[in-house]
């Protein structure tokens, strides 16, 4: 018989029952003193976890419930009518009619706008030099020139006028690109514009500066020194849009016209334009920086003085837009032009009763 095979289980089983019971009861004695004192604890942090979840629940629903900000509405351009009222007033005081003059205006900031006659086409003189000009610096940009660039100075490319090419350079020279390009804008120096246009040919140099416009032009505008209202806008309007391009240009043509034309009662203000006289057509076109930025061309045909009447709409439009000229004081109001037209009516119903008494008592007496 194997060692303990005969122990009874239970022999031992009690005195272990004895002590197990008792280390129970210790046990549990233990545990409800440690739950007590971990109760107060897990209830205070449950609260605490209960009020985190409610205020988290809340801003939650308040951020959820606030109105989400509106973005901004874009404004669409319109057609100024008071500019438009204010042009017609310039009209009248100046004699302009479709054959003699043609405008446009643009507000960069609330993007009101008023063309007049901008499809007629005029004989363009040096306006043109602003698009040939851009054209060179898009050539520059893309690396097929620099201002370094040599160009060929031909026989024909001479022509009267201001500027310095023809004093520097005689006919069979090479002049360097930006010289020219200087000269053609801030001099308005006709040499440097005709030796520029001869480099690329004149077909293709009018066939490359309509890529400044989305209009239609006519197919002389390929053959002959041509322009519009409405071509002079999509040039100014693709200058200013580009304008980080044109830094030099721009700077140029704020130099240009000795503070005529356009700029010549304005000299407080930045004006980068351009203006042309040929054979009675004078012109002026450019970027009124400002306050108020707008753009402005003004395109004119045996006009007396005309210099100085652009000069004049010039001043107008600056303090129109700048809120400093009401219009309604020099046009009349439907209302007086209503009054007027009834009294006029009146005076004539009156004239006609006066005069067919006369002849009824002419008559009796003959």
């Amino acid at each position: 018989m194997k060692k303990g095979k005969h122990v009874k289980p239970g022999s031992y089983a009690k005195p272990k029952f004895k002590r197990s019971l008792l280390f129970v009861l210790l046990s549990v004695v233990i545990l409800s003193i440690i739950f007590s004192n971990l109760e107060p604890t897990s209830d205070a942090e449950s609260t605490s976890n209960i009020d985190t979840e409610e205020a988290e629940n809340t801003a939650t629903a308040e951020v959820t419930t606030q109105p989400e900000a509106e973005e901004p509405k874009e404004i669409e351009p319109m057609e100024d009518e008071d500019l438009k009222a204010l042009i017609n007033y310039e009209m009248t005081k100046y004699g302009f009619n479709e054959n003699n003059f043609a405008f446009f205006y643009y507000n960069i900031d609330d993007k009101k706008y008023y063309f007049y006659n901008e499809d007629s086409y005029f004989t363009a003189a040096s306006t043109i030099k602003v698009p040939i000009a851009m054209y060179y610096y898009d050539e520059i940009a893309a690396g097929n020139y620099t201002t370094e660039s040599a160009l060929l100075y031909h026989q024909g490319d001479y022509e009267e006028g201001s500027g310095t090419t023809a004093s520097l350079y005689s006919a069979g020279d090479y002049v360097p690109l930006g010289f020219l390009l200087e000269q053609a804008i801030v001099n308005s120096d006709n040499t440097a514009v005709n030796i520029l246009i001869s480099n690329l040919g004149y077909s293709n140099a009018r066939r490359a500066i309509t890529k400044y416009t989305d209009e239609v032009v006519p197919e002389d505008f390929y053959s002959n020194n041509i322009t519009s209202a409405g071509y002079g806008y999509d040039v100014i309007n693709y200058l200013y849009e580009h304008q980080d391009s044109y830094k030099k240009l721009i700077e140029d043509m704020k130099k240009s016209s000795m503070g005529m034309y356009l700029k010549e009662y304005i000299p407080n203000y930045d004006v980068a334009h351009k203006y042309g006289s040929y054979g009675g057509y004078v012109h002026d076109y450019g970027i009124v920086f400002g306050e108020k930025t707008y753009l402005v061309g003004v395109f004119t045909r045996n006009i007396t003085n005309s210099d100085e009447v652009i000069a004049q709409i010039s001043l107008d439009i600056l303090n129109y837009t700048l809120g400093k000229l009401d219009v309604s004081t020099l046009v009349p109001s439907q209302t007086e032009s209503s009054e007027n037209t009834a009294t006029d009516n009146t005076s004539n119903e009156t004239n006609t009763t006066t005069e067919a008494n006369n002849a009824t008592e002419n008559t009796s007496t003959t």
